[in-house]
This record gives structure tokens, C-alpha cells and sequence, in this order.
């Protein structure tokens, strides 16, 4: 089966991917207070909030490709009969 070129779930989960890594990282930041006389801005824990919705855009991507090869399937039986 040919491979087809990237979609918009493929873009999703790439950025998703990367939001979420970013979420990710700043959450550990945000956290250092907790471990370390350090001093932040409150906005730290705004920037976490990235990993939720990196993750949303994670599971829409998934959904999205999910759609498009159950609709290549369906079509690809509907030619076989």
C-alpha cells in the first residue's frame, strides 16, 4: 500500500507532540519552587497549562487520521465489490 503524503491529523499530532513537550518542560520549572528557594512569576504556571492542550490536540490528530483511513477502508471494499 502507498504511503499518503501528511494530512491535517499528521500536522495535529506533530504540533500536539510538540506543545506538550513544551507544556512539559515548563511544568517542571513552574515546579522548581517547590524544591528550591527560587522565585517565580506566576505565569509558569499558565505556560503548563500547554501540556492539555498539546495533549488535546494529540487525541483530535489521532481521531482525525483514525476517520480518514476508516473512510480509505470503507471505499477501498466498496471498488472490490
Amino acid at each position: 500500500m502507498p504511503e499518503s503524503p501528511a494530512g491535517a491529523g499528521d500536522r495535529l499530532l506533530r504540533a500536539g507532540l510538540i506543545i506538550t513537550a513544551a507544556g512539559m518542560a515548563l511544568t517542571l520549572i513552574a515546579m522548581l519552587p517547590l524544591a528550591f528557594d527560587v522565585e517565580l512569576s506566576s505565569a509558569f504556571w499558565w505556560l503548563a497549562m500547554l501540556t492539555g492542550l498539546g495533549l488535546a490536540m494529540i487525541i483530535v490528530g489521532l481521531a482525525r487520521n483514525a476517520r480518514r483511513r476508516s473512510r480509505s477502508q470503507t471505499a477501498a471494499r466498496a471498488t472490490l465489490n
